[in-house]
Parts: structure tokens; C-alpha cells; sequence
């Protein structure tokens, strides 16, 4: 029975397969079958646009026949295979198994049959579970093919081709349009429009005032011509762009917009155009907080974002916006939220560098919608600016003035000089120095003024400021780095020679420039001469010998002023004990006078030269040459007299310089062994061989000079020295220290008495010229007395003849022959000068006064100007006679200075150190000399009274109270107004004369000694009213000559000295002055403040300026645009 169930198991499973096939082929089916009816039910419509009742009908066929075939096709096989429904029987079973399977055939049929006998035997059963055992192996439901149903699938492609095929053709909405229609079969649905309204944009949605054009395609059978739009309750024609096509544009919408169209009474469908509310600034301000040391008060800028900033300024955002949610500012870097508090943001950052940056709003519909940029340009706190520049001081040439500007954009705090040895910069000192605490200053600085620096050390110094940058710590700057030698006192005068030297030099080429000058000088006034009135070529010639005559005297100002400072500087330490050097000092200074002069005069030329008249200007010219020939004489003078100066100071120096080296060499000689080497020696050796160039050198000058002084040349002495150092040497190398000491002792012994003998030699020297100078002087000043009177003698005996007479021929030879006797003296004085600086400008003045006139009267004589010829013979005669007394005051001058030098070692003489014998004049000496006058006064008048009476000779002798035989003082000059002298001799009166002249002489030096006494001494007693005493006799003397009042006047002045010297004995011992040298350098402490600075580098600036060698209108272009420039 077992096998029977088994089959009838398998019998109930293919009956469940069997029903499932049908479910699957009814699904098929159904679906096939219900998508082509649907097609063509809307294809009905579409076609036949039915009306509600057709499409009632059709909707509910449609859906009837659906439900039929639903229920066939898919219900009855589902009842069927949960067995809700009979299916079909096992036999019907049996004979579909038994169909499909032919070897089985009715084999299944009749188990079946057999199983439902009722007779149950063991045969049946026998019988069935045979019949069973041999259907075992077959598989019912193989018998069940799900595969067959793959035919029915094609009836599924008919609606799917038909619909692709109507999408392909853009006919797709047919089937929605009608399967709308038949779902809505109740409502009434309008035949379509003969065309439709297409909105081609992508979407409708623009932004807040943005304007948004919309295009429109109108699609079917017609096209209308125009298209409206309504919205807001208005109604606007759209813009047909081509056929079909129209546009209508929504200018800057703050609102969503509602709008449809309509053409031909063809309506479109609603239509909304979205508007988005977009994120925007209202207002926008920035708040700039500057840095504190700035001193600047905050700034609010408004509308910007933009800005020029201080580094380091604290700037504030304060924004305002409309439909915003988030405002961020963001850099290259990164990106800040600002703070918002309600429509309002804000947000703070303090600004080092330079910052671009954006500022963007967003809100939920838009982000970062404005993209605003903006940069912040950062000016960085620069370092503060000093520029310096130094130049010597011209006057003291070890300090340096240093005229500063320092300037910052914001603020200076400091300023300080920082200085410190060039080897050891770790020993800096700093020096403040006060600003004005403004951006900008200027400062002045003497290095070093009072700084205490080693003598001989180099020092490296600069100056510092700071600005007022409290983020950075105050930054600063340097000026650059200069270099400072403190010099020793050597090396000082070593210089200032040098300098000198070659000042002097210079002023040597000068010269030649003047001589050559005064011969264009000449060329000119010869031919201004010889034509009537000045042409063309005549003026340029004027016009440029006066820019060259500026320009030189320009030059020559220049020479004057460093000359001047070379001799301040030089030794100002021994200033008093110097008269040499003040006296050429004067003589400069004299010179700077005549050098204003001739400025002044060629300034009159020069404006003058297109105006003024042929005579006024051979005045002019004549005027001119005088002045440049006493510039040249001077100038010739004051060069020699320097030369003369310098070479004696060199002298000098080089004496100091071999003490100094004896005594070095004395003191290497009694060294230790250790510091007693070779080295040492050579050291030594090399300076002595530097004394023997430079003291060639001094040779070599001293030659130079056109009367070379008395320089002692010992080579003997100096190759002893050089040998005696060479044998220590060796010595030294040999290790041979006695016979070295030895040698070093002998040569420092050599040089002490070279050195003494240079001293000795030059102070003799010294003395010596003074006695001949004093000596010549006294030789030209008779012979000046003598060509006064003659000259005179000559001008009286023209006053009587007249052109025609025979003796005016020989009397204008007389005048040659006292002219040229002249220049003898003239001659004289010029070389006398040359060694003397008291013999000046005046002097030369004076020369130059009396050859003019001796020309002029020369010249006037012989062309019959007997009037203007007399005229200049007075002014010789008057030229004379203050000659006379000039060379008379420099003469007391010269025998006062011998005096005083007297006062050193030996008995009057000499140049010593102030221990001699001698005193000078003592006050028992005036009065010896003055009682010697007295005397002299006394035979005088004997003499006199004698001639007086019985005078035999060619002229009258001259009486008591006469008219001659007196010196009148005229301007300060001597004149003689004898009227004895009618015949060419001159009888006694010229011996009378030299006598009155020599007593008058000798009483000025005593006047000048009495009054040397009281400077020494001071004027204890009221020695005063004794010098007006002897003033008034010496004016007496010249104005009365030899008489009694002046006799008496003269003797009681002797009983005054006696009185005088008296009271000086009771008094006590005249207390002594004694005389050091110096040993210490000589500090200027005397330093300009910075006005006079700035002044200095103005004066130096404009110097340089002024001194360029322009053309005459080129230069006056220049002052013009500097005169501007000033204004």
C-alpha cells in the first residue's frame, strides 16, 4: 500500500503544477490581452473624443471585460490550486500523465481503477502495488512544462510596439490625455486647441530684483499672433522674437508672480514664477582704531570696506543687511563668522599686514550670494631715517661738526651719539642727545667737544635714533660710521705744517695770477688811453678782466681766512709769548681790508662800466691799479713773512722732537736688559733717520726764502749719531749690553748738543736780524727825511719859474733823479719787509701813494700842468712825512721788542727761559735816558740860537719862534715848512732838523718803555698821567721844534720819574713774573652752539657755490635763482 500512496503523492503534486501552469499562461494572457483592449479604448477616444456617455460606456466594457478575464484567467486556476474550488480527478490525472508519458500509457489509469474496487484481496493488492512498483521511477510533474508559456509572451510585445511606436512619433500624450478623459468619464472635456503654450525656460525662478525673461513656444496646427500674460491683475503683450517664439520680461521682482497666458481664446494653465529673497548689505561702516603711539583719534569710514592703515590697527565691522542669516568675512587663510544680532553683524581683528579679504551673505535659500572684496593696505611703521654729515672745523681742526636730520612717520623718542674705540667695540658709551620730539628734527654735534678720548687712539662713532614704535620695541637706525683719530700734540702741529704748507703753496700760484692780472690791468688802461671813447671789443675786455678780478679776489679772501685759522691754531698755547705770529695776523687782517676795498671798487665798475665817462673811468682804473699793486705787495710781503714763520716754527718743532728723542734714547739706554733690545734700537734708529729727511726738508724751505735763515747744518754730527745707533744695534743682536749702552748714551748725548746748537744758533739768529732791521730801518728813515726836504726844496723852486725858463728843463731832471733816489727806498723797505711783519699795509700804502704822485707829477711837469704838477709834488711831500712817521712808530716798536727780549739768559740778549742778568728797561734807565734828551734838548737851543743870529751859509739859519727849522705834525705825518731855504743848499737847518728828529724819536721809545713798565706791573702809582706828559712833549716837539716851553716840559718830567721811581723803591721789590713752558695739549673748549653750526655749513655750502667760475650772465641767472629760492 505503500507504493500506491507514494504514486497517489505524486498524482496531488502534479496537480498542483498543473493549475499553477494555468495561473502562469492566465497571467500572461490577462495582462496581453488587457493592455491591447486599453490601447485601443483610448485610441477610441482620442480618435472619436466621445462624450461622457460614450466614455461611461467604454470605461465600464473596458472594465468588465477586465474583470472577466481577470476571474478566467487568473481566479479560477488560484480556487483551483489551494483546492478551493474541484479540479480536475485523479483519472483525468491519470489520463494526462498517461498521454504525455507513453510508457505508461494506461498503466496509472488502472492502479487508479484498481484502487477503487471495493473488493479488497490479497491478488488486487498484490496486483496494484505491482502496477505501482513499476510507475515508481516516472516523474509526474516533468509532464508539466513551464517553458510552453514562453508563446503567449509575444501577445505582451503588441501594446508595448504600439506605444514606443506613437512616443517615437511625440504623439505619447494621446494615451494620457485619453486615459485621463475615459478615468474622468463624468467630466466634460473641451475638443483640443488649435495650438498649445510651451514654457521653454528650465525653470521658473529668479532672484529678488533680478529681472527674469520668459520665452514661450506656442506648438500646434496654428500659430497666434499675439500672445498675453496676466498677472498682478494687468494684462501685457508678450515680444515675438520669431514664429512661435514669444519673451515678456519681469523687470526686478520683489515677489513671487501668478500669471497664465491666453491667445485666441486658448487659455494656458497657471503658472507661478518663484521669486528668492537674496541676502544684501544695508549698511556698512568700518571703525579704524589706531595704535596708541600713533597719537591719532579713531576714524570711521563709512561704505567701504577699503582702507590705508597703520600696522597694528584695531579695525571694527559694523554691518547692516536685509533677508540675511549669515555674513562671513573670508581671507586667502581662513574665514571669520560674524556676530549677529538681528539684522546686524559685527566683527573686530587687529591688522599687521596686508589683507585682502571678502565679505559674503548667505541665508537659507542662497549662499554666500554677495561676494563682496576689499583689501586693507598696511602701512608698516618704518624705521626712522637720520642722515648725517660731518666737516672739519676749519678754525680747530680736532673737532668735527656733525649737522644731523632724523625724521620717522610717526614719532621720535631718542636720539644718542654712541662712540667707542675702533678695536674695542665692546666698550661703547652712549651720549643723549635732546630732540624736539616732533616727526622730524635737525641736530648738531661737536665730536668730540668735551669728551674725555686718549690721546693717539682711534675712535669709531655714530649716531642713533629710536622711534616711538612701542609694538616693535622702538625700532632704530644708524647714521653711518665715522672715524675719529684723537691726535697728539705732535701730530697736531705736524698737520697744521702741512696745512700750511700747503696754503702757502697755493698762495704762491695766486700770485703769479695777480701779476698777471696787473699786466691785463695795464694793457687795458694804455688802451682806454689812446681811444677817444670805449667800442664794443673795449667793454668785453673791461667785462671780463672784472669777472677774473672777482673771481681772484674771491680767492684770495679764501687764502686770508685759512691763513688766519692755520696761525690761531697753530701752538695757541704759546700765543703771548709769540708777537711774530700776532703781528702777521695783523698783517692778514690788514690785507682782508684791501681785499674789501678793491670789491667795493670793482662792484663800481661793474655797474658803472656801460655808463660811466672815459675820464671817470681812468680814474677808476688808475685807482684800481694803485690797490692791486699794494694787494700785490702785500700779498708778496705776507708770503715771504709766512714762509719765514713757518720755517722758524719747523726749526723749532724739529729741536723739540731731538730732545725728545735724545731723552727717549738716554732712557732705552738705562732700561732693563729685557726692554733693552734690537727692536727697540731699530725703532729709535728709524725716528732718527724721519728727523734727518724732515730736517732736509727744512733745508730745502729755508733756502727757498729770499733771505734764508741762520740754520746750523751739522751732517758731521748726524752720521756720528746714525753710527753710533747702527754699533748698538749690533750690539744689541751680538747680546753685547754694556758696549749697546754705551752707544745709545753717546748718541743721546750727540743729539741733546746738536738739539742745543740749533737753539742757541737760531736765537742769535734771531737777535741779529732784529739789529740789522733796526739798523736798516733807521738808515732808510734818514734817508726818507732827506728826499722830503729835497723834494720840497725841488716843489718851491718850480713855484718860480715858469715852462719857458732854461732852468726847467734841469729842474725836471731833479725830479727824475728824486724819483728814482725813491725807489732806493721803496726797494729798502720791500726787502726790509719781507723779514719784518710790523712793516704793513700802511707802509705799503703809503709807497705806493707817494710813486703814484712822483709819476703824476713827473708826468704833469712835462706836459706844462704846472698846477696839477705842484699838487702831486705836495702829496709826495705829505706822503713822505706820514711815511716818515709810520716807519718812526715801527722803529720804537722794534727797539721795544729788542728790549724785551732782552730778559732772557745773558744781558740783554738772547731768547732764554727768564733767568738771565738782564731786565729790560728799568724805571732808573727811562729816567738816565731821559735826562740824556734833556741835555740833548739844551744844545739844541745853544744851536740854534747861534744861527739864529749870524747863520753865514746857502740858506738862513732859523731863529726862536721862526717859521722853519720846525717838524709839523700834518694827519699824523711829519712836514717841513722851512721858508729859509731860498737857495738849492739848506744851510745848518738840515742838521738842526735831524737832531729835533732824532730827540723826537728817542722820546717815543721812552714813552713806549714807561708804558711796557706799567703793563708789567700794573699801574700801581698812577703812572698814567706821565705817558700824556710825553705825548704832549713829542707833539710839541713837532710842532715848535727846538724852544723853552718844551725844554722845561721835558725837565719836569725827569723830576716826575725821580718821584715815580721813589715811590717804586718804598713800595718794595718789584715781585717777578715766572715764565713755564707749556707741557700740556691745548683743548678748544670754546665750541659753536648749532645755530652757529648750521650757519657754518650754510657759509661753506654758499662758498662752494659762489665759487664756481661762471660767466658774467650765467652768474647773475644764479643769484638770481638763489635769491628767489631765499624769498
Amino acid at each position: 500500500m505503500s507504493s500506491f500512496l507514494e504514486i497517489q503523492s505524486k498524482l496531488e503534486r502534479f496537480i498542483k503544477k498543473y493549475y499553477t501552469n494555468k495561473l502562469i499562461k492566465g497571467v500572461i494572457l490577462f495582462f496581453s490581452i488587457g493592455f491591447v483592449y486599453l490601447i485601443i479604448t483610448l485610441l477610441i477616444e482620442y480618435y472619436l473624443w466621445l462624450n461622457p456617455v460614450g466614455r461611461t460606456l467604454l470605461f465600464w466594457i473596458f472594465i468588465t471585460l477586465e474583470a472577466l478575464l481577470f476571474i478566467k484567467l487568473i481566479t479560477f486556476p488560484l480556487l483551483k490550486l489551494f483546492n478551493l474550488q474541484q479540479g480536475i480527478s485523479d483519472v483525468e490525472a491519470s489520463k494526462l500523465i498517461g498521454n504525455h508519458f507513453p510508457e505508461v500509457s494506461d498503466k496509472l489509469l488502472n492502479v487508479i481503477q484498481l484502487n477503487q474496487n471495493q473488493r479488497e484481496s490479497e491478488l488486487l493488492l498484490a496486483s496494484i502495488h505491482q502496477k505501482a512498483e513499476e510507475l515508481q521511477p516516472v516523474s509526474f510533474k516533468s509532464a508539466i512544462n513551464f517553458k510552453a508559456n514562453k508563446k503567449y509572451l509575444k501577445y505582451t510585445l503588441i501594446p508595448i510596439v504600439v506605444y514606443i511606436l506613437f512616443s517615437v512619433l511625440g504623439e505619447k500624450d494621446i494615451f494620457y490625455n485619453s486615459y485621463n478623459r475615459v478615468v474622468n468619464y463624468n467630466t466634460a472635456f473641451e475638443p483640443p486647441a488649435p495650438f498649445k503654450f510651451q514654457v521653454k525656460n528650465k525653470s521658473l525662478t529668479t532672484l529678488e530684483n533680478k529681472s527674469f525673461l520668459l520665452r514661450i513656444l506656442t506648438v500646434g496646427k496654428y500659430i497666434p499672433e499675439n500672445v498675453r500674460i496676466n498677472y498682478n491683475k494687468e494684462t501685457y503683450y508678450l515680444n515675438q522674437t520669431s514664429p512661435g517664439i514669444f519673451e515678456h520680461t519681469f523687470i526686478q521682482p520683489t515677489n513671487s508672480i501668478s500669471f497664465n497666458l491666453n491667445a485666441n481664446q486658448v487659455y494656458s494653465k497657471e503658472h507661478t514664477l518663484n521669486v528668492l529673497k537674496t541676502p544684501s548689505l544695508v549698511g556698512f561702516k568700518m571703525k579704524l582704531d589706531y595704535p596708541n603711539y600713533i597719537g591719532k583719534t579713531s576714524q570711521v569710514i563709512e561704505s567701504t570696506g577699503n582702507a590705508t592703515i597703520p600696522q597694528g590697527t584695531l579695525v571694527s565691522w559694523f554691518i547692516e543687511t536685509k533677508n540675511t542669516n549669515q555674513v562671513q568675512l573670508k581671507t586667502l587663510e581662513t574665514s571669520y563668522n560674524l556676530l549677529k544680532d538681528k539684522e546686524k553683524f559685527s566683527f573686530k581683528k587687529r591688522i599687521y599686514k596686508n589683507l585682502k579679504y571678502t565679505l559674503t551673505t548667505s541665508n537659507s535659500e542662497l549662499k554666500e550670494y554677495e561676494n563682496l572684496s576689499f583689501a586693507l593696505s598696511v602701512i608698516r611703521d618704518q624705521y626712522p631715517e637720520i642722515n648725517v654729515v660731518t666737516q672739519q672745523d676749519s678754525s680747530y681742526y680736532q673737532n668735527n661738526y656733525c649737522l644731523g636730520t632724523v625724521s620717522d612717520d610717526y614719532g621720535l623718542t631718542k636720539l644718542q651719539l654712541v662712540y667707542y674705540p675702533s678695536l674695542d667695540e665692546g666698550r661703547k658709551k652712549t651720549i643723549n642727545i635732546a630732540l624736539s620730539g616732533s616727526n622730524f628734527d635737525q641736530f648738531t654735534y661737536v665730536f668730540p667737544g668735551n669728551l674725555s678720548l686718549k690721546s693717539g687712539a682711534s675712535y669709531n662713532y655714530y649716531f642713533e635714533v629710536f622711534d616711538n614704535d612701542a609694538l616693535q620695541n622702538l625700532k632704530s637706525s644708524r647714521s653711518s660710521l665715522f672715524s675719529y683719530r684723537k691726535q697728539t700734540l705732535e701730530e697736531i702741529e705736524n698737520e697744521q705744517l702741512q696745512r700750511q704748507e700747503n696754503t702757502i703753496k697755493r698762495l704762491d700760484k695766486s700770485l703769479e695770477n695777480i701779476k698777471a692780472q696787473e699786466q691785463s690791468l695795464k694793457e687795458l688802461s694804455k688802451s682806454q688811453k689812446e681811444s677817444e671813447e670805449l667800442n664794443w671789443n673795449d667793454k668785453k675786455k673791461l667785462e671780463k678782466f672784472l669777472m677774473k678780478q672777482q673771481e681772484q679776489e674771491k680767492i684770495m679772501k679764501n687764502f686770508s681766512k685759512e691763513l688766519k685759522e692755520n696761525l690761531e691754531n697753530f701752538q695757541p698755547e704759546n700765543r703771548d709769548n709769540d708777537p711774530f705770529n700776532e703781528q702777521l695776523k695783523e698783517r692778514i687782517q690788514e690785507n682782508e681790508n684791501l681785499l674789501e676795498k678793491n670789491e667795493k671798487l670793482i662792484e663800481e665798475l661793474e655797474k658803472l662800466q656801460d655808463k660811466i665817462q672815459k675820464e671817470e673811468l681812468t680814474e677808476k682804473l688808475d685807482q684800481l691799479s694803485k690797490q692791486n699793486k699794494n694787494q700785490e705787495r702785500n700779498l708778496e710781503q705776507l708770503l715771504e713773512l709766512t714762509k719765514r714763520y713757518y720755517v722758524t716754527k719747523k726749526a723749532e718743532k724739529l729741536t723739540e722732537e731731538l730732545n725728545k728723542l735724545a731723552e727717549e734714547q738716554e732712557k732705552l739706554a738705562n732700561a732693563k736688559e729685557e726692554k733693552n733690545t734690537k727692536e727697540a734700537q731699530e725703532q729709535l734708529n728709524k725716528k732718527f733717520k724721519e728727523y734727518t729727511e724732515e730736517k732736509k726738508k727744512l733745508e730745502k724751505e729755508n733756502k727757498g726764502l729770499k733771505d734764508p735763515l741762520d740754520i746750523p747744518n751739522d751732517q758731521t754730527e748726524e752720521e756720528k749719531v746714525k753710527e753710533d745707533q747702527k754699533e748698538a744695534s749690533g750690539n744689541l743682536e751680538n747680546d753685547n749690553k754694556n758696549a749697546a749702552k754705551q752707544k745709545q748714551k753717546a748718541a743721546a748725548k750727540k743729539m741733546k748738543k746738536m738739539a742745543s746748537k740749533i737753539q742757541m744758533q737760531m736765537q742769535s739768529g734771531q737777535i741779529k736780524t732784529m739789529d740789522e732791521d733796526s739798523e736798516m730801518l733807521r738808515q732808510i728813515l734818514d734817508n726818507l727825511v732827506v728826499f722830503s726836504f729835497e723834494q720840497e726844496a725841488l716843489m718851491k723852486d718850480f713855484k718860480k719859474i715858469d715852462y719857458g725858463n732854461a732852468l726847467f728843463g734841469k729842474k725836471l731832471i731833479k725830479q727824475n733823479e728824486i724819483k728814482q733816489n725813491f725807489e732806493h727806498i721803496d726797494d729798502s723797505l720791500f726787502s726790509l719787509s719781507l723779514r719784518q711783519p710790523m712793516l704793513g699795509a700802511p707802509i705799503n700804502s703809503s709807497l705806493t701813494q707817494i710813486n703814484f704822485n712822483l709819476e703824476k707829477s713827473l708826468e704833469r711837469l712835462a706836459e706844462n700842468e704846472l698846477t696839477t704838477g705842484l699838487s702831486s709834488q705836495q702829496y709826495t711831500i705829505t706822503g713822505a712825512n706820514e711815511l716818515a712817521v709810520l716807519l718812526s712808530d715801527i722803529l720804537s716798536a722794534m727797539q721795544n721788542q729788542m728790549s724785551s727780549m732782552g730778559q732772557g739768559k745773558g744781558k740783554g740778549k738772547g731768547m732764554g727761559e727768564g733767568q738771565g742778568d738782564g731786565q729790560g728797561f728799568q724805571l732808573p734807565d727811562i729816567i738816565k735816558k731821559q735826562e740824556s734828551l734833556t741835555k740833548k734838548m739844551e744844545e739844541g737851543l745853544e744851536k740854534q740860537g747861534a744861527d739864529g743870529k749870524g747863520g753865514k751859509g746857502k740858506g738862513k739859519g732859523v731863529g726862536q719862534g721862526g717859521n722853519g727849522g720846525s717838524l709839523e705834525n700834518s694827519k699824523g705825518g711829519l712836514k717841513k715848512n722851512s721858508k729859509s731855504n731860498k737857495e738849492e743848499g739848506y744851510g745848518n737847518t738840515e742838521d738842526i732838523n735831524g737832531k729835533l728828529f732824532e730827540i723826537f724819536k728817542q722820546q717815543q721809545q721812552l714813552r713806549q718803555q714807561l708804558q711796557n713798565k706799567i703793563n708789567q706791573i700794573g699801574d700801581q702809582l698812577n703812572a698814567a698821567p706821565l705817558l700824556q706828559e710825553m705825548e704832549k712833549i713829542e707833539q710839541q716837539l713837532l710842532d715848535k721844534g727846538f724852544n723853552q716851553e718844551t725844554l722845561k716840559r721835558m725837565q719836569n718830567l725827569k723830576h716826575e720819574l725821580l718821584k715815580l721811581d721813589k715811590a717804586t723803591f718804598e713800595q718794595g721789590k718789584e715781585s717777578k713774573r715766572e715764565s713755564r713752558t707749556n707741557t700740556q695739549q691745548f683743548n678748544n673748549n670754546i665750541m659753536l652752539g648749532p645755530t652757529e653750526i648750521k650757519k657754518y655749513f650754510n657759509a661753506t655750502e654758499i662758498l662752494n657755490r659762489e665759487s664756481l667760475p661762471l660767466k658774467l650772465e650765467y652768474k647773475q641767472k644764479v643769484q638770481a635763482y638763489f635769491k628767489n629760492k631765499n624769498d
